[in-house]
């Protein structure tokens, strides 16, 4: 049977272009531990659920003693504490016998292997000391829960940087271990114990060498009414202030944490505000009696727990999002999309024009083209509502060589600019109402 064959006269090929997805820079976090983990120090891990931060925990130590005195309760323990007298960490009692011993609670070391915590009324006399979680796992355990608390959508890493002594060893070795592993960089954002705010000045210091506007490194920081000043104008730290009437067990600063990282700017899920999102498993400010408080820690720019009911809403939100510098936060990771962005399009696109044909020069179509790309990355800011508007120039090619002849011949070209006007969300509004009365 012969083979009838049709000759192809016209061949239609179609592209999809899609939008590029933000870098998982800006999905990446570390919770970071003091000897809270078997890890080993300097690692980290990823974890997408609370049991995968569960299963890196350091074993419960055993107590050897608990005795109650004047609504405190003296432990001994088994082992050194590798804290320094006077720190506080938070720590699970359990096993112990009467049972009233047990239960989380804000622990003062007083010696090489003793510290305290308050219980109000005498457990009776101690008869099984039962065991302590050691520093630093109670902040992940906490964290953890807080923040899956959240949702699923994403998950946390956990920072692993040694059994270390005191908050300013390890502000520093945190210091260190950015600096180190930074470039290119690991984290965006770090979630740091409560415990290194008793060293807030050298924790703000540390956290200033990240705070220009190129900076793409972020220190969530659970602080006080009383120490939040000390981070005025960082734009390197979120400060989180808890509510007084917090539990123990939660880690008010991991919800905050949980919506920064969750972001995934797309036409079809812009970039929110940071003001007002609804947080889980934490308890709110109390309005009532905190007016003081609540003013220093706002005009401060610190963020809070609050409840919506103001619209009518009991669930706890955010309050306000903002960074120390006064800025929006979501201004900031809008801003930081487009750096990101910005970066990873012109790389692909000078190492895709040294392999196509025709190949990428310096010259006006060369510069046209690295124009173009840049202009559809800010094109895609605007509609992922990252930017309210971005515009991209460039020096014409004749103008730039003749003004720098020694670039052309070494083929550099620092022509482009970009003019971004980030997006912000509403914080507070005024409405006029004017009330007329008109004679009968």
């Amino acid at each position: 049977m012969a083979t009838t064959i049709t000759p192809t006269i016209v061949t239609v090929n179609t592209t999809v272009t899609q939008s590029p997805s933000p870098s998982q820079l800006q999905q990446s976090g570390a919770a970071v531990s003091t000897g809270g983990t078997t890890l080993a120090a300097g690692s980290y891990q990823y974890c997408g659920t609370l049991a995968e931060v569960t299963a890196l925990l350091v074993a419960s130590l055993p107590i050897t003693s608990l005795a109650w005195s004047t609504g405190v309760v003296t432990a001994t323990a088994g082992a050194t504490l590798q804290l320094a007298t006077g720190e506080t960490f938070l720590t699970t009692i359990a096993g112990a016998t009467p049972a009233a011993y047990n239960g989380t609670f804000l622990a003062t070391v007083t010696g090489t292997d003793t510290f305290t915590y308050p219980l109000a009324a005498s457990p009776g006399t101690e008869t099984a000391p039962g065991t302590y979680t050691p520093p630093g796992s109670a902040f992940l355990t906490n964290s953890a829960t807080t923040f899956f608390a959240q949702g699923g959508s994403v998950g946390l890493y956990v920072l692993e940087l040694g059994a270390l002594t005191t908050a300013a060893l390890s502000i520093a070795a945190l210091n260190t271990w950015i600096a180190t592993y930074s470039n290119p960089q690991v984290f965006y954002a770090y979630l740091l114990p409560g415990s290194w705010d008793a060293q807030a000045a050298a924790l703000n210091t540390m956290a200033a060498n990240y705070e220009s506007p190129s900076g793409q490194t972020y220190f969530f920081v659970t602080t006080s009414v009383g120490n939040i000043s000390v981070y005025a104008a960082n734009k390197a730290v979120f400060a989180v202030v808890p509510s007084p009437s917090a539990s123990s067990t939660e880690q008010q600063s991991a919800a905050f944490f949980y919506q920064w990282l969750v972001n995934k700017p797309s036409t079809a899920n812009k970039l929110a505000p940071m003001s007002y999102r609804y947080l889980y498993g934490v308890v709110p400010w109390a309005q009532m009696g905190n007016a003081t408080s609540l003013d220093t820690v706002l005009t401060a720019f610190g963020n809070l727990v609050i409840t919506g009911a103001e619209g009518g809403i009991s669930t706890s939100a955010q309050f306000k999002g903002t960074t120390m510098d006064g800025e929006q936060a979501a201004w900031w990771y809008g801003i930081d999309w487009c750096r990101i962005q910005l970066k990873q399009a012109l790389a692909a696109a000078i190492i895709n024009g040294s392999n196509s044909q025709p190949p990428l020069l310096y010259d006006q179509p060369g510069i046209n083209t690295l124009q173009a790309t840049a202009q559809q990355i800010g094109d895609s800011a605007v509609s992922f509502g990252c930017a309210l508007s971005v515009t991209v120039n460039a020096v014409p090619f004749y103008t730039y060589t003749q003004a720098n002849p020694s670039d052309y011949n070494a083929g550099i070209y620092n022509g482009l600019s970009a003019t971004i006007v980030g997006q912000t969300g509403f914080l507070t509004i005024t409405f006029n109402l004017d009330a007329v009365q008109f004679a009968a």
